[in-house]
């Protein structure tokens, strides 16, 4: 090494020593086992290159001990037009390296391809600590703590690293060979509680496989569950009235194992828990043509004007419907997993059929709910995901779902959002981590109408069957819509400003003026939410929405003084069009309360 280079490293060991009292923004100071979880991400990093694996190849291991040391390099290589040496901070919520070197989203030169960029940051600890390193990228990456490599756990699903670290400051850094056509990276730091908990939500539905072989009682973990922490994880299996079946400690690289006591063509419901957190799957036992079969002469058997005659029917025409999917043929993994929701929830009907209402822990974590309309007697339906756990004496806030447009050329039940079955997984999970209701209501939207009194008095009466079948705090009753079906949310709020405590919209559609006569815009009257504040997402990069809609949007919040925030993150795009609900917009709605009720 240099002269020149000696000096700086030796300068920087002593400003590391003292960066303790200094806290530079590069700094994270990681509180292991204070009294709540930890969930750090890290976003602001020291980013040097891009390099050439020929520099690299020289320089790599004195730069992955200390990369302070070269705070002060030049480029090296002009043949390599992008530079950045010092502190980045990301300006959409991500650190991106095309951000970082300004490249337009449409870059398709790819001069940054197998060239390498260093990050690196300083996570002090105020004790010797083993956390967990969460990351999200495409790009090759080796990661180093204090020098050692981090390696990764073998969990499917979950790009996670073990971390030891000392009393003190920890040097991360971050080796990123560029391939491929996302340059992102986004690293959180977790406990072993976090960690476990952001694991169970993405077995949410997916504990196992949802088919018991019926001769053998046999069940088949869908991941290594075992592999994710050095702690217990417990199956249980409860019949629908809620007495459990049989418990299961997993065993290590076990992933088959017998359920006995279960019957034929049944239903059952699966849990998972780990260091205190609990997940939920409905299973079934059998073939689902019999189990069909079952519920079809079970449903004979009752009168036409039986009270749950609609729900049932609206179920068996939805099982019908994956039966005959040609999905189901087609390699759709997902397929099996669709059914055993369906199924369980016509179990737990059947089950109670002499009760009016059940809303107690028993019940399917996500459901199509059925109820008769006031408006004409006809069957209407909304998708209801709930928590895992219920205390009917507390009031739970709701959040309604606006569908987009795509949504409203197929039948409720089998239109492509609510057909992404890890979609309604998310949607499960982030009802449970938040405690709310959220519901996905049909509404009577077929084609490119406009929010008729009929729509608008139909979602009145899905929530009113909401309220009916669980206790809502009407103070806490929340909007939330993305893309197309942002339009569409915001015409129901503005008409109904007293409805709602706040409004959820990612990358939505604000101007459709397509709906009428040429030359003509509808007032959306967004004067009326002057009492309702508004959460707004878009991605600077994305494609699918539009951004100068969004920028009307808030042009016309700040003329009209209606509050709202906005939340930008590159690289978005490609998860809140094909989700049904954003977690952003639930951590807005927290404290967020109606002040006209």
């Amino acid at each position: 090494m240099a002269k020149g280079f000696i000096l700086i490293e030796i300068c920087l060991c002593m400003s590391l020593l003292s960066c303790r009292e200094s806290q530079p923004k590069n700094m994270y100071v990681v509180e292991a086992g204070s009294s709540g979880t930890i969930c750090l991400p890290l976003m602001d990093w020291n980013v040097c290159g891009a390099f050439s694996h020929d520099f690299d190849s020289i320089n790599a291991d004195s730069f992955a001990l200390n990369p302070f040391a070269y705070r002060f390099l030049q480029n090296p290589d002009t043949t390599i037009r992008y530079w950045h040496n010092g502190l980045y901070h990301p300006l959409y919520n991500q650190l991106d390296l095309k951000e970082v070197f300004h490249i337009t989203p449409n870059d398709t030169t790819h001069t940054l391809k197998e060239k390498i960029v260093y990050l690196y940051c300083i996570l002090h600890s105020k004790k010797e600590a083993d956390v967990y390193v969460e990351v999200k990228k495409s790009m090759k990456c080796i990661q180093r703590v204090n020098g050692d490599t981090l390696h990764r756990k073998e969990v499917q699903g979950l790009n996670i690293y073990p971390v030891h670290l000392k009393k003190g400051n920890n040097l991360y850094s971050i080796k990123a060979i560029v391939r491929g056509e996302d340059y992102s990276l986004e690293a959180t730091v977790h406990d072993s509680l976090s960690i476990a908990r952001l694991y169970l939500e993405g077995q949410s539905c997916n504990i196992v496989y949802p088919q018991i072989f019926p001769d053998s009682n046999i069940v088949q973990l869908t991941n290594p569950h075992q592999r994710v922490l050095d702690t217990p994880v417990i199956l249980q299996f409860f019949n629908v009235k809620g007495m459990k079946m049989h418990e299961i400690t997993l065993e290590s690289e076990k992933f088959v194992y017998s359920i006995p006591k279960v019957e034929r063509n049944i239903s059952y419901m699966c849990t998972m828990t780990i260091c205190g957190a609990t997940v939920r799957q409905p299973v079934l036992c059998g073939e689902v043509e019999e189990t069909y079969k079952r519920f079809v002469d079970l449903r004979s058997n009752l009168s036409e004007n039986h009270p749950k005659i609609p729900e049932i029917d609206k179920l068996l025409y939805r099982l019908q419907f994956l039966l005959k999917h040609p999905s189901r043929n087609d390699g759709d993994w997902w397929w099996q997993f669709k059914i055993s929701p369906v199924t369980y929830q016509l179990e737990h009907l059947f089950a109670n059929l002499d009760k009016p209402i059940v809303c107690d822990d028993t019940e399917a974590n996500i459901k199509f709910a059925t109820y008769l309309s006031e408006i004409d007697c006809i069957p209407q339906s909304y998708l209801l995901a709930r928590p895992n756990h219920i205390d009917n004496n507390s009031p739970l806030p709701l959040v309604v779902v606006i569908r987009p447009n795509i949504e409203k050329y197929h039948p409720f039940l089998s239109s492509p959002q609510i057909a992404r079955q890890w979609a309604l997984n998310q949607m499960q999970a982030l009802a449970n981590r938040h405690h709310y209701i959220i519901m996905m209501p049909e509404m009577r939207t077929y084609l490119d109408e406009d929010v008729t009194p009929e729509i608008a008095s139909e979602l009145q009466l899905a929530i009113k069957d909401v309220c009916k079948r669980y206790k809502i705090d009407k103070n806490r009753m929340y909007l939330h819509a993305n893309c197309s079906g942002g339009y569409r949310a915001l015409r129901i709020a503005t008409e109904n400003p007293d409805l709602f405590a706040a409004i959820g919209l990612y990358a939505p559609i604000y101007q459709r003026s397509g709906i009428t006569p040429i030359g003509q815009t509808i007032d959306l009257k967004i004067r009326n939410l002057k009492n309702i504040p508004i959460f707004i997402h878009d991605d600077p990069i994305d494609q699918h929405g539009s951004h100068e809609q969004v920028a009307n949007l808030i042009k016309e919040c700040k003329k009209e003084g209606v509050s709202y925030t906005l939340s930008i993150k590159r690289n978005s795009g490609k998860f809140y069009n094909v989700c049904l609900v954003g977690e952003e917009a639930l951590d807005f709605y927290k404290d967020k309360n109606n002040i006209h009720h």
